[in-house]
């Protein structure tokens, strides 16, 4: 019984020493996590400017030159580039998987792959496609130069006729609870899809200097708002999910801890009660002697 009960209050020891870890870490994925988010509020009223320059801008190409721009037209290579946004540290739920659950069937053989994070790179590995390494620490460096010049790699590969489409694999943030592994296509534009409206203005916009110009710049600049906007939606989904894991794991240590206690307690009872009649029965037992 005595060993029992020393076996329960180092099981109970050993939990609290979990939960605290637990609970320190969701406290940092909490500060990381908000920092995140202040990050990810300021930067949505740019991208969403962005994007509605650019349908500004694309409504006032002649339809010719829009279906023959190069970021636009099809590509006639037969393979994808994805780039895939994954942690580079564990510990956060199934954020990781649900990302490779996502990108897995759709990978084919020979596609080229980009991987920002290193736990795409340890899951993608051995797979025989085209794997570049140089922007895996890119979020543990989050600057927009560095989002330039992954666009500006991603373009000079796409421009090569190499690819057939570019597509950005991330965690799209919904709010601190939902966040969805999504599929996005940078290249080419998908110009149905920004619904454009010909002839729709009272009076013409002025490109300086001249059209082509801006809708050479509109276009990367776009395309840097929206991988820089996307990259910041899957840093939030990952320490949102951190920290809702951390926190399960802390209340269901706190759980453990509280059932150990009470097995303990009536362990202690039941040993203090057994000790206690056999003082009686021992005592009982000399009287009859005497």
């Amino acid at each position: 019984m005595a060993e029992s009960l020393v076996n329960t209050r180092r099981r109970i020891a050993t939990i609290k020493s979990t939960e605290k870890i637990t609970k320190a870490m969701k406290l940092v994925a909490t500060v990381k996590y908000q920092r995140w988010r202040r990050y990810y509020d300021e930067s949505r009223p740019y991208s969403s400017q962005m994007q509605r320059m650019l349908i500004t801008t694309l409504e006032s190409v002649p339809f010719e030159e829009l279906s023959s721009n190069p970021y636009i037209k099809e590509s006639e290579g037969e393979k994808t580039l994805y780039i895939l946004v994954t942690s580079s540290l564990g510990l956060c739920g199934a954020y990781n998987y649900s990302l490779f659950k996502t990108l897995d069937p759709i990978l084919k053989e020979g596609d080229g792959l980009y991987l920002i994070g290193t736990k795409g790179y340890t899951h993608y590995k051995n797979k025989e496609v085209e794997i570049n390494e140089e922007y895996i620490h890119l979020l543990e460096e989050f600057r927009m130069s560095r989002v330039r010049r992954l666009r500006h790699s991603i373009v000079r590969d796409y421009k090569s006729g190499k690819y057939q489409k570019v597509v950005l694999v991330y965690t799209q943030y919904k709010n601190s609870m939902t966040f969805l592994p999504s599929l996005h296509t940078l290249l080419p534009l998908d110009v149905e899809a920004l619904s454009l409206r010909k002839d729709s203005y009272d009076y013409e916009p002025l490109f300086e200097p001249d059209l082509n110009t801006v809708l050479e710049n509109v276009i990367t600049y776009s395309i840097d708002s929206q991988i820089y906007q996307r990259l910041i939606e899957s840093e939030l989904s990952e320490l949102a999910s951190r920290r809702n894991a951390m926190e399960t794991a802390t209340d269901a240590a706190d759980k453990i801890v509280k059932q150990l206690q009470l097995q303990y307690n009536k362990s202690r009872q039941n040993a203090i009660t057994q000790e206690i009649t056999e003082v009686v029965a021992g005592a009982n037992a000399g009287k009859k002697e005497e």
